[in-house]
């Protein structure tokens, strides 16, 4: 139970949650499962390769732009075409893949999120805003 005024969180639904700070849900966790599974599959299909780790990664990167630090549809898509970029040519060099999208993609990935939470407007975990008129993802009111 959260202090009054503070937003709950909503997980054992379906429905977005539109109040600032930490958001999960059912859609969450069971993309969450997916990408795990997916994982598992790729890892049992070819052990020898990381190719296993991207589902995880990429899975683990959405839920920190979307649910913890929620910075919005625009900033996502400039780190998921670097790292889709980054991936085509690990395919081709998958010795490389991995220490260009660690070199390249977490700097990028901390730069949006601080961009964010400075330039605002920021509605993530530890989010100023409170109930009322808060942005919503892609920072529109």
């Amino acid at each position: 139970m959260n202090p009054p005024g503070e937003p709950e969180v909503k997980w054992l639904t379906f429905e977005i949650q539109r109040a600032p700070g930490f958001r999960f849900n059912l859609i969450d966790l069971g993309l969450i499962t997916g990408l795990a599974g997916l994982s598992l599959l790729l890892y049992r299909l070819l052990p020898e390769e990381t190719f296993f780790l991207i589902p995880l990664y990429v899975g683990f990167s959405f839920f920190l732009f979307c649910n913890v630090f929620r910075i919005g549809n625009a900033l996502e898509r400039v780190w998921y075409v670097v790292f889709i970029l980054l991936a085509a040519y690990g395919l081709h060099r998958p010795d490389r893949l991995w220490p260009l999208v660690l070199l390249v993609c977490e700097p990028l990935k901390a730069s949006l999120i601080l961009y964010r939470i400075i330039r605002g407007p920021y509605v993530g975990v530890f989010s100023p805003h409170r109930q009322g008129n808060i942005p919503n993802c892609q920072g529109e009111r």
